[in-house]
């Protein structure tokens, strides 16, 4: 025989959808839907006018249940007489990426020393580590829907999209008077540069330099979760499903100077000369995932933290394309950093796994929305991006065969703060 105060058979004394990327966490169906003359749902509460043998027939109307005011919750219509079946969350997110590893690309120096590394007066004007940017926006929108009045089981599927972060450098002349790409020489087997602006013999002025990269970032899935244990409103699930990532990291240099005085570098006084490379890489994610989501209430209050990760396999893609001209005529020769011996398109497929953590709190603004703020952090195990794809080991003879091309292994993360509402019904 029912108990007044007991829950009915197989439901559990709280009610939360999984987190998956800010899936909506329902509020402990018992604990924390608001009611009609300010009261709270409570685990004891009592059914409203109705036998408690009736519970157990098949047909009938929903059980109805009241606060702890005795007052019905009838504003929330079947939200309060079930759990509910069906949630979405949409969060507006401001992430901070992990910034691309580059090589030394472009230096400036006293004239003499003609940009090349390792001499006294050459500085870095671009490489040679991390280059960082600001934060950045994005959003993630996530549907779910349960299997079951009771909230074992249920589906849904989630997308992330972080805007296209741009990192740029320009440099001129005029702010540099000395302006060069520093490469490893593998003829004579020591530091050398190419000069696109000097103010001594040979002159290059009127000189301008810029270097962008972008990067965007994609993700989606689809997931299934399984209620595996609940205490006193607090209750965890088990999480799986299919998970996709794209990241698009490309790197683009130009330059353009005067030759004013040609003093012996194969050019001629007056010729405009440019030059212009891209390195363009795309890492494509299929795999599986599993994890753990757990919610803790505390009155309208509750925590909630998922913890997953994602394994399978990561087609990586690489083009780099160079290119040079002179008074706007193309010539042979490739660009600065992409030469014949390394223009081309490559891939691979690489083993890869991207764990995942996400925390956040909610705030029950009524029975079917909640309010929530939080942070995550995603990590990718293995990506190809456009600063790893620069060799700056070159051979400057006309078919030499450096630079070549190879992959190299680089990780990847995005830290993110969170703000979003969760709806269900």
């Amino acid at each position: 025989m029912q108990q007044p105060g007991m829950m009915p058979p197989g439901m559990q004394a709280g009610y939360a959808p999984p987190a998956m990327m800010g899936a909506p966490g329902a509020m402990p169906y018992a604990q924390m839907a608001a009611a009609p003359g300010g009261g709270t749902m409570t685990p004891g509460m009592q059914y409203a006018g109705m036998d408690p043998a009736s519970m157990y027939e098949p047909a009938g109307d929903y059980v109805q249940y009241e606060n702890v005011a005795g007052m019905p919750c009838e504003d929330c219509g079947d939200g309060c007489a079930l759990p509910p079946r069906a949630y979405g969350t949409f969060d507006a997110m401001m992430v901070w990426r992990k910034g691309g590893n580059y090589p030394a690309i472009l230096t400036t120096s006293d004239p003499a020393d003609l940009g090349v590394l390792g001499q006294p007066s050459t500085q870095v004007l671009f490489g040679a580590g991390n280059e960082t940017d600001g934060p950045s926006i994005g959003g993630r929108i996530t549907l779910g829907l349960w299997l079951d009045d009771y909230q074992n089981w249920s589906v849904g599927g989630r997308f992330m999209a972080l805007e296209e972060q741009s990192l740029g450098y320009t440099a001129t002349s005029a702010q540099y008077p000395t302006l060069a790409y520093p490469f490893f020489n593998t003829n004579t087997m020591m530091q050398d540069s190419n000069l696109v602006a000097l103010p001594t013999s040979p002159n290059f002025a009127n000189s301008t330099v810029n270097i962008e990269n972008r990067n965007s970032i994609y993700m989606g899935d689809f997931f299934v979760t399984k209620h595996i244990y609940t205490n006193h409103g607090n209750r965890w699930d088990f999480v799986t499903g299919y998970s996709y990532a794209k990241i698009e990291d490309n790197l683009y240099n130009n330059a353009s100077f005067e030759v004013v005085a040609a003093g012996g570098s194969g050019f001629t006084n007056g010729d405009i000369v440019a030059y212009n490379d891209a390195f363009e890489a795309t890492n494509e994610f299929h795999g599986g995932q599993f994890g753990l989501i757990a919610e803790f209430q505390d009155g309208p209050l509750s925590w909630r933290a998922m913890g997953k990760i994602s394994v399978g396999n990561m087609r990586q893609e690489a083009t780099i394309n160079g290119s040079r001209t002179i008074n706007g005529t193309p010539v042979a020769g490739g660009g600065v950093y992409a030469l014949p011996s390394n223009i081309g398109s490559y891939d691979r497929d690489q083993f890869a796994y991207i764990p995942e953590a996400n925390v956040e709190m909610l705030y029950a603004l009524n029975c079917n929305l909640d309010f929530k703020i939080g942070a995550t952090f995603i990590y990718f195990s293995d990506v190809v991006t456009g600063g790893t794809m620069i060799n700056t080991n070159i051979d400057p003879s006309f078919g030499g065969t450096d630079p070549t091309f190879q992959f190299l292994e680089q990780e990847y993360w995005v830290l993110g703060m969170t703000l979003g509402v969760d709806y269900h019904y």
